[in-house]
């Protein structure tokens, strides 16, 4: 029980700051699987439309747009055959400023990023090339099993809980229907979709994404296949800008509320 207790005090503190919870939101759905990239880039590039422009990777609040992650500008220091971190990419300078975690749910242990020509390691997780890539070269995995959460926070001060438009992902060697997943959470822990990544060839590329009408989306919760059965790997992670959950008056209270969830935040990535 790692994360889902402290997730679930998490969510608790969320509903107190935040009053009662709203549903209903409309939303849009991309999905596809080819063999390459150009077999998907046409519905990538109209999810991408759908959330916006692409936003720089800097530590600023910016109305509407996108950011993205495609792996390839990290170090080797966090790559194949180091762990990556989580949070690399949820800090206040740039490049690394895009407001988005990845949390280890179930017995998933940490991720990693698949290794390049240049570093001399075997360049997708200790062994030869076999997946197909979106953009090249790197991809990402997690470890010790297949499940997930991805979280928004603030591109502008990493500690401050955000929501998104949405969150489209490049999946890699998708074989078996309904073994990988996206599931769509409000900040009050309500679903507001599952949908199942569609099935594509050995090796080829499956993308699903979703966005909504307004930044309604605190978590995704992905399971990418079944460990030892189906391995799947994934490349782009295409997500609306975060935008952080603004805290309602009195100040007071806000300010008690926020250092409460703020503790809360530090002990759910402590575990």
């Amino acid at each position: 029980m790692r994360t889902h207790s402290k997730r679930g005090l998490f969510l608790a503190s969320v509903c107190a700051l935040f009053g009662t919870a709203q549903i209903g939101s409309a939303q849009t759905i991309r999905e596809i699987n080819g063999t390459d990239a150009a077999s998907i880039q046409d519905t990538v590039d109209l999810f991408r439309a759908d959330l916006g422009d692409q936003n720089s990777p800097a530590p600023v609040n910016n109305i509407g747009g996108r950011r993205e992650i495609n792996w390839d500008g990290a170090p080797d220091s966090v790559s194949d055959p180091n762990l990556f971190p989580g949070d690399f990419f949820n800090a206040d300078f740039s490049p690394r400023a895009r407001g988005i975690e990845f949390v280890p749910t179930g017995e998933t242990t940490g991720f990693q990023l698949s290794a390049t020509e240049a570093s001399g390691e075997s360049i997708e997780f200790g062994f030869d090339a076999g997946f197909t890539t979106f953009s090249p070269e790197r991809l990402f995995t997690p470890i010790g099993d297949t499940t997930f959460d991805v979280l928004f926070f603030d591109p502008a001060d990493p500690s401050t809980p955000a929501l998104s438009t949405g969150l489209g992902v490049v999946f890699t060697d998708v074989e078996d229907v309904d073994s990988t997943s996206m599931t769509f959470y409000d900040a009050y822990d309500n679903v507001l979709l599952t949908r199942s990544v569609l099935p594509g060839s050995n090796a080829g590329l499956s993308f699903l994404g979703a966005s909504f009408d307004e930044a309604i989306v605190a978590r995704v919760s992905i399971i990418g296949g079944l460990e030892a059965f189906d391995s799947v790997v994934m490349d782009d992670f295409i997500f609306g800008e975060p935008v952080p959950v603004s805290v309602p008056e009195p100040a007071s209270v806000a300010l008690l509320s926020l250092v409460g969830l703020g503790g809360l935040i530090i002990r759910l990535r402590a575990h």
